[in-house]
């Protein structure tokens, strides 16, 4: 019987199309993403490397959770929907041939379908090259071993599991719903744990305690470069294997405690349901007889479509899995509400209601879709599956009435479901104890932005479900639409806003500005997309069908039948507001604005490079002095520019042609003597493939200038510019970033200078297929003269003068670099004028406009100078300012003491709204935009003030990046970026003791260690650093590390003398690491030239830790501390390849007392000794007698060297 009930099984899948639509859409899915190679992939890494298939396996075996449940509920629900238990009971069916006959046949359509991710990325990778979307060499290959492995290893362990348990669960509750509830459990308490294995180290527990593998699968890649990802295998061994076995193994015990408990003849008797029969039978034989209608028209229907919405949307909020899906998905959402969007430096921020609404619309909406898809099916296809229709079909009521309630339940769901964010993240902000509940925004953001989607959402489901007419062929359909348009959307494969549904531009949420300016092209597309929903619901109102069954011919007979006059009229109305609003659209993201695709932006850089390329090699003046008056219309986003730039010629060449990039500049004008400087367009696009109305060809951003007279070596001239900034229209997405009603940060609505080649293609293998050389990564030597003699702010880059004056809203504020010489009000306008003269600035220039507070002081440092230190702030964002100006405070008094006098006159801190960078630095200005520092929540004494911490970092860059700035040879960033972070480390040190930073410092060095590992080309030393985490983490640790050995006198002589030789100069050579080396070994002894020998010249690593510790009683409060410490050093010398390196090094050995409070609850920790020893590598063991009971020990403990494993320096006793 088994066989025969498996056989009969697998030919009725056959027939059922939904099977086919899976499969298809899994293969295509695969098939289209490997061909377009849109995937997490490193640059070298091929598309169809061993990672990124296991990745892909991981990942789509969890989300096919919603394919599982949709096959392995059906074989034994269908039984009970369509009442077949007289049949069975009447035949020889045993129990065991129905239960595993049925689920193995099953099981078997899933591994199937799961196996279509394999061919669509096998035929991907073959279709790619062979459509041109990418060069065959961006496919590695083929090996069957690396398609075979992942789905054996990782897609059927995966679908074996979730089978059995959705399997078992339909047979014990005899209710589909119960796979939509226990799926999406499934799904959210996955994510949930996910979380929580984030945040372990242990990686038994990570492998073992992940159900698909996939933190695994993370974990095992995150350290492997793209060349070994291409050849490297998932390795399953250890808890990782055992984690293969034991969850399938699991869900198949599951499915034994089911098939035990299971009743062959209870589960056809449907006992459980016999008595909720009884219950509705119970007639109330007191109640009033009521008047039986004789009109049905008017009225009557009207009270109908009413009663039953009432009745639809009753049935969906009186479901219990519709709540046991909810409360799952409102503890999760609360959850991620709680923990917050993200910490900095282990700090929560204050739960903000527009950080809980960018939360909300990240990671929920999937959610929502889900339940909106499903219970739209349960409403739809109920009357059938309750046998309901055969009455529903003999009644008076019209189909718009049986139509309309269903929608209209629907509808009002979608409404309830839009007001969780207010009503969950209000409940969230008051159990925190926050109470600026911001009410506007989050009524803004419910009606404005997440009801129009969810309303849409609705009706997108609703006519999928209609006119497909197939429950769970509907599910599979609408869930693979909108995951193809989020898909398309994201990866910016096809992001063309006006054809994906429900899609609008993007906008974030500030508590500076709103959704601001782009809440009217927001408003656009929600009113496009809910006239498309109108004439959806049309079309589901034309399929619509009242009865049992039907065919598509006979449904296609109804639409022409209900297509009637009126139904036209609505239909024509609908399309012409629907293309009238589109046009619109159109006419503003395609005709006024360009859209351009991913593919054709390559194009565009390809010509870019092979146009351009040639002026690369031009000699270009210097920007020495700017004289500029900027004109700021917040509200319009608009701003105008005139000004006099003073360009110098430093070359020993004639400068006559100059390429101007105006990108961002709306228009411009250059004059020289009153007259326009001629150009030409050397660089022409071809139209969008979108903008059909737009010219055929655009002139591009770049202009290339001719002087009439050439300017000669040594000469100047004075440019005068006119420029406007402004925006016609709206985009397909974000625009005008950059100049907000509150919050502008504008750079001056000045062209770059030059060619730039940041522009290029970075891809190889795009830079392959479309026939440009490779690119060889620009590393300057530091003995090149003409790096030594640019600075690394840019071509144009010199010390210049500046004067500015910039006016705004009269209720604004304008904040720029230099000394404020005056403001004053005109017209309702507020103006500001800036200068820095003496003795100038380097670059970057821009500034800021927004409504600020200001918390304003005095600083005076010890030689008597005095600061003006101004904090601008949103109102609302006060919270943490006082931490900002003691940075500030200490930070100017130690850095002037050591280095030298602070040289500006003011020094400013400005708040930027959330579209800023996240935090800048120019000459006496920084910012850090509203999600860094502003908001957070300080409530552990324990926590590292990062304020304080960051903004001592970025003060010291007043004296290492616009005192001394960087030449543009190849290690030159350590000077701004390491000299800054060593610097915050020493005043993290002043404030909470040298012997209590051991956690920023740990936390620095994992940034490096984790980093290190994963770059593509060799690492270089640190005089020749390369990337960030070398010129700022490493270089940081490095630094502070030479200063623990040399001592303060000579660390602080060394950088002194440095910074006096180097600061402000007008002209080169400029100063570049090696520089900055060469002081530091003038002040070094030479016992410990060995240190900066081994951390600047080489790649050096240490492998320090405990082997093991005790300690013993001696008496009178006497301790004898026995160690057995593991020393050794070690070279980088290639990639990746360590060599054993001779040791006689000064290491820290530290004995801890049991930790304290101080009087603000802030632990402190407490060395009984801590005393450096000179250890060669191997083994020691090291006995110290202290005072005072130890509880730990460390070697390295405070991790001042580069150590491998910095974890394994500590031990407890």
């Amino acid at each position: 019987m088994f066989w025969k009930i498996f056989i009969f099984e697998l030919q009725n899948k056959l027939r059922r199309p939904a099977v086919y639509v899976y499969f298809a859409a899994a293969f295509l899915f695969m098939l289209f993403t490997f061909t377009a190679g849109a995937l997490p992939v490193g640059e070298k890494e091929h598309i169809n490397s061993p990672r990124l298939i296991v990745f892909v396996m991981g990942w789509i075996s969890i989300v096919m959770m919603l394919v599982t449940s949709a096959i392995m509920g059906m074989p034994l629900y269908k039984d009970i929907e369509h009442n077949t238990k007289d049949y069975y009971l009447t035949y020889p069916i045993t129990k065991f041939g129905y239960f595993w006959g049925r689920y193995f046949s099953s099981l078997l359509f899933v591994l199937i379908i799961g196996s279509a991710v394999m061919f669509g990325a096998f035929a991907g990778t073959k279709l790619g090259p062979l459509m041109g979307f990418n060069i065959a060499a961006r496919y590695g290959p083929n090996n069957l071993k690396y398609y075979l492995q992942p789905f054996l290893m990782i897609g059927v362990p995966n679908l074996v599991f979730t089978s059995s348990v959705f399997y078992g669960l339909v047979a014990i509750t005899r209710n589909i719903k119960v796979i939509y509830s226990s799926g999406i459990v499934l799904f959210l308490g996955y994510l949930i744990a996910t979380f929580f294995l984030a945040h372990t180290n242990n990686q038994d527990v990570i492998n073992l305690a992940d159900p698909f593998a996939f933190s695994g699968i993370r974990m095992q890649f995150q350290d492997v470069n793209d060349e070994l990802r291409n050849v490297t295998m998932m390795a399953f061994n250890g808890s990782l294997l055992l984690n293969r076995i034991i969850w399938p193994l699991l869900g198949v015990g599951v499915l034994v405690f089911t098939y035990i408990r299971f009743n062959f003849e209870d589960f056809f008797s449907g006992k459980r349901d016999k008595n909720n029969v009884k219950d509705e039978l119970k007639i109330n034989r007191n109640a009033v007889r009521p008047q039986v209608a004789t009109s049905f028209a008017g009225s009557y229907n009207i009270k109908t479509i009413l009663s039953l919405t009432k009745t639809e949307l009753l049935n969906i909020i009186r479901d219990n899995y519709f709540w046991i899906i909810m409360s799952c998905g409102l503890l999760f959402l609360g959850f991620v509400f709680y923990m917050g969007d993200g910490r900095n430096y282990g700090v929560d921020d204050f739960p903000r209601t527009v950080s809980l609404i960018a939360i909300f619309n990240e990671v929920f909406l999937f959610f929502i879709f889900f339940i909106i898809i499903f219970y739209t099916g349960e409403t739809v296809h109920r009357d059938r599956i309750t046998r309901y229709a055969f009455i529903n079909d003999s009644l008076p009521a019209p189909n718009w009435v049986l139509n309309g309630s269903k929608l209209l339940s629907l509808l009002v769901l979608g409404f309830g479901l839009s007001l969780i964010p207010m009503v969950l993240g209000v409940m969230v902000q008051l159990i925190k104890g926050y109470t600026e509940l911001n009410l506007p925004v989050y009524l803004m953001a419910v009606f404005t932005l997440v009801l129009p989607r969810f309303l849409e959402m609705v009706v997108f489901s609703y006519v999928i479900h209609v006119v497909v007419n197939n429950k769970f062929a509907a599910h599979g359909i609408g869930i693979v639409i909108w995951v193809v348009m989020f898909f398309m959307n994201i990866t910016s494969i096809f992001n063309y806003r006006p054809l994906l549904y429900s899609y609008t531009p993007g906008y974030e949420i500030s508590d500076m500005d709103g959704i601001g300016h782009m809440a009217g092209p927001v408003a656009w597309f929600n009113l496009y997309w809910l006239l498309a929903a109108g004439l959806l619901i049309i079309i589901a109102a034309l399929f619509y069908y009242r009865g049992i069954s039907s065919t598509f011919k006979e449904r296609w007979q109804l639409v022409k039948e209900r297509f009637d006059n009126r139904t036209k009229i609505i239909t024509g109305a609908l399309l012409v507001c629907f293309l009238a609003v589109g046009s619109f659209i159109y006419y503003n993201v395609s005709y006024l604005n360009s859209y351009i695709t991913n593919s054709e932006n390559i194009q565009r850089a390809v010509l870019y490079e092979r146009t351009l390329k040639p002026y690369d090699k031009l000699p270009l003046p210097k920007v020495s002095a700017m004289k500029l008056a900027v004109d700021l219309f917040p509200d319009q986003q608009r701003a105008q520019t005139h000004g006099f730039i003073t360009l110098i010629n430093k070359t020993d060449k004639p400068i006559s042609k100059m390429l101007l990039d105006a990108d961002g500049v709306t228009e411009y004008t250059l004059k020289t003597g009153g007259k326009e400087i001629s150009f030409t367009s050397p660089l022409i696009y071809s139209r969008g493939e979108l903008n059909f109305f737009r010219p055929k060809q655009d002139t591009s951003d770049f202009r290339l200038y001719q002087f009439s007279k050439a300017l000669a070596p040594g000469d100047s001239i004075v440019v005068e510019i006119n420029s406007a900034v402004f925006y016609k229209g709206f985009s397909n997405d974000l625009f005008s970033a950059n100049i907000l009603r509150n919050g502008t940060f504008y750079k001056g609505g000045l062209p770059g200078l030059g060619y730039d080649d940041d522009d290029e293609l970075g891809s190889p293998y795009e830079r392959k297929q479309n026939h440009l050389p490779p690119k060889a990564e620009e590393e300057v030597a530091q003995n090149d003269p003409e790096g030594i003699n640019r600075l690394k702010a840019g071509k144009p880059a010199m010390l210049a003068k500046m004067d500015l004056t910039v006016s705004t809203s009269g209720d604004q504020t304008a904040i720029a670099p230099g000394a404020l010489q005056k403001k004053w009000t005109s017209n309702g306008r507020n103006y500001f004028h800036y200068v820095q003269d003496r003795p100038g600035m380097y670059p970057p220039f821009g500034f800021i406009s927004a409504r600020y507070a200001v918390l304003h002081s005095d600083v005076k440092v010890d030689s008597g100078q005095s600061v003006n230190v101004n904090i601008y702030y949103h109102p609302e964002h006060k919270a943490n300012i006082n931490r900002f100006m003691n940075a500030f405070k200490d930070g100017l008094s130690y850095y002037s003491n050591v280095y030298g006098n602070y040289p500006f006159k003011d020094m400013s801190l400005a708040e930027t709204s959330i579209y800023g960078p996240g935090s800048s630095s120019a000459t006496s200005l920084d910012t850090y935009k509203e999600k860094l520092g502003w908001n957070a929540d300080f409530n552990n004494p324990d926590q590292l003030d990062y304020c304080y911490y960051m903004t001592t970092q970025q003060l010291a860059q007043q004296w290492w990046r616009f005192q001394v700035a960087p030449n543009n040879t190849v290690g030159s960033l350590v000077i701004p970026e390491g000299l800054a972070k060593y610097d915050s480390y020493i005043m993290a040190e002043k404030r909470y003791g040298k012997n209590n930073i051991r956690g920023l410092l740990v936390d620095q060095m994992w940034g490096y260690l984790f980093l290190h590992s994963r770059t593509e080309e060799a690492e270089h030393p640190l005089i020749k650093a390369n990337e960030w985490f070398e010129w700022e983490n490493k270089a940081g640790t490095v630094l502070y590390g030479l200063r623990d050995l040399i001592g303060d006198d000579n660390m602080n002589a060394a950088l002194r003398e440095f910074k006096k030789d180097y600061a402000f100069k007008k002209e080169p050579p400029y100063a570049g690491s090696n520089d900055l080396y060469r002081y530091l070994k003038k002040h070094t002894p030479d016992s410990l030239q060995y240190y900066l020998t081994d951390t600047w010249e080489k790649i050096t690593f240490y492998d320090n830790k405990i082997v093991s510790a005790k300690s013993v009683a001696i008496g009178n409060n006497k301790y004898k501390v026995t160690l057995n410490v593991s020393t050794g050093k070690s070279y980088i010398q290639g990639k990746g390849n360590y060599v054993n390196a001779p040791m006689n090094d000064y290491i820290d050995i530290a004995i801890f007392a049991a930790q304290t409070k101080d009087k603000e609850g802030r632990s402190q920790v407490n060395p009984l000794y801590i005393k450096k020893h000179k250890l060669t590598a191997g083994k020691h063991t090291i006995e110290i007698v202290v005072t005072g009971k130890p509880v730990s020990v460390g070697i390295d403990p405070y991790d001042k060297l580069v150590d491998k494993m910095p974890n394994d320096n500590l031990k407890d006793l």
